[in-house]
């Protein structure tokens, strides 16, 4: 058991390296198993199977002896920028993203449970079809926020009703942020969106971990009604790594200029500083029958924090500052879950997420609005296993992106946002 537990969890720390999101409310992730999944979520006060780790760790002390779960959910996204007077439009690239997760909770006694959990709270997956020619080229053509969290709690019944539960939260990030530059605008020359000769692009690539904390309620005061609420510490990240560069023809002639070339001439060691906001989670579920479960929660980020991405990069005379000034936003979502049979649950859910980006800074790095997804799925016991299925699609409000040309953003319009999710998750009872 403790060489499949160890087997399990090395293998999605490494995948988790590599889980990614598109489409995200803000930069942020909510898919944490197949069954969360299939109810918009809405564990928060059901909290009772592993993934309650990350939903609600104070309700894994509903769950007996030592319990694991290991999983994953593919998302496909699409959408395209389509750009006003000039340039080429702006397609998402095609790519699958896949965002694994794993839970482990261990019963210790009558009064306390441990419970570990890897998955990803943030992410970002924003990719361009053709990099080199899109419009939006020189505020960004690939941006990818790339974490993993790995999250120990303690849990402690304080009454038979009332659980508590503490955890610590360590996030490795990788960071990646592509863009152009024409050196001609430098000195004071507008942008040409349509050439591409002078450009001068630029891959940044960084790492870092930081470390958070999460506190956890669950109330049931009886078998039909359960309440719960977690909170998430804000996590100030600090990212290191490296400025890379390549110039097209016209722009390794501007090279010869020593200023350009101490700029753009050789990559840079490069930092960069961004907070994972806090969020508070509060859910209630209601059982009108037996077999028939409700939830409905409630999610507040504190994306306010968000007020601008700073890179330091040595070879720049000064930093590099990308104002954000993002608001709070709340997630909406309601679940319900029906046992069929004795072996068989049926899941569906909505879920209603706010953007947090305000028009007179959208970009094209989170090209976001206001979002809302369907949810489905199924979830089968065999004995000690449990496997749960999911599908949901997600739909995105389109946004009209006003020009500003000091950011590289020419006027245009954020259309035909959506994705299908696919999820999986495999659970054994011990």
């Amino acid at each position: 058991m403790k060489t499949t537990m160890r087997i399990l969890l090395a293998t999605v720390c490494m995948l988790g390296i590599f889980a990614s999101q598109a489409f995200a409310a803000g930069y942020g992730i909510y898919e944490w198993s197949a069954r969360g999944n299939a109810l918009g979520g809405t564990l928060i006060a059901r909290a009772d199977d592993p993934s309650a780790v990350a939903y609600n760790p104070a309700g894994i002390t509903q769950l007996e002896g030592i319990n694991v779960m290991g999983g994953m959910t593919i998302i496909a996204p699409n959408a395209t920028i389509k750009v006003g007077d000039s340039g080429s439009d702006g397609k998402g690239s095609n790519t699958a993203w896949t965002i694994p997760h794993a839970y482990y909770t261990h019963q210790m006694s009558d009064r306390a449970w441990f419970g570990l959990g890897v998955f990803s709270r943030v992410g970002l997956g924003t990719e361009y079809t053709d990099d080199e020619s899109w419009a939006g080229r020189y505020n960004c053509s690939y941006a990818g926020i790339k974490a993993v969290s790995v999250n120990p709690n303690l849990a402690f019944k304080v009454t038979d009703n009332l659980s508590f539960a503490v955890g610590f939260e360590a996030m490795i990030m990788e960071f990646a942020f592509d863009n152009a530059t024409d050196p001609r605008t430098l000195s004071g020359s507008d942008y040409d969106y349509d050439d591409n000769t002078y450009d001068i692009k630029t891959k940044l690539r960084a790492q870092g971990w930081a470390p958070g904390w999460n506190v956890g309620l669950h109330y049931k005061p009886f078998d039909w009604l359960a309440f719960g609420a977690t909170y998430h510490s804000q996590i100030d990240m600090t990212v290191e790594g490296k400025a890379h560069f390549d110039a097209n023809p016209g722009g390794k002639a501007y090279l010869a200029d020593p200023t350009l070339n101490a700029m753009f001439g050789k990559r840079s060691n490069a930092q960069g500083t961004a907070p994972i906001p806090a969020s508070t989670s509060f859910g209630v579920m209601v059982k009108p029958t037996e077999r028939l479960s409700i939830e409905v929660d409630a999610i507040h980020t504190d994306w306010s924090s968000y007020t601008d991405l700073t890179f330091e990069i040595d070879s720049m005379p000064s930093d590099i500052v990308s104002d954000k000034n993002w608001h709070d936003t709340w997630r909406y979502q309601v679940g319900a879950e029906y046992r069929l049979y004795d072996w068989m649950d049926l899941r569906a859910g909505y879920v209603f997420d706010e953007s947090p980006i305000q028009d007179e800074y959208a970009d094209y790095a989170v090209p976001g609005n206001d979002r809302q997804m369907v949810n489905t799925g199924v979830g089968m016991r065999f004995d000690q296993w449990t496997v749960d299925l999911s599908y949901s699609y997600l739909w995105m409000k389109g946004r009209d992106i006003e020009a500003r040309p000091h950011d590289g953003v020419p006027e245009s319009r954020l259309e035909g946002g959506h994705s299908h999710l696919i999820g999986m998750s495999v659970s054994y009872s011990f």
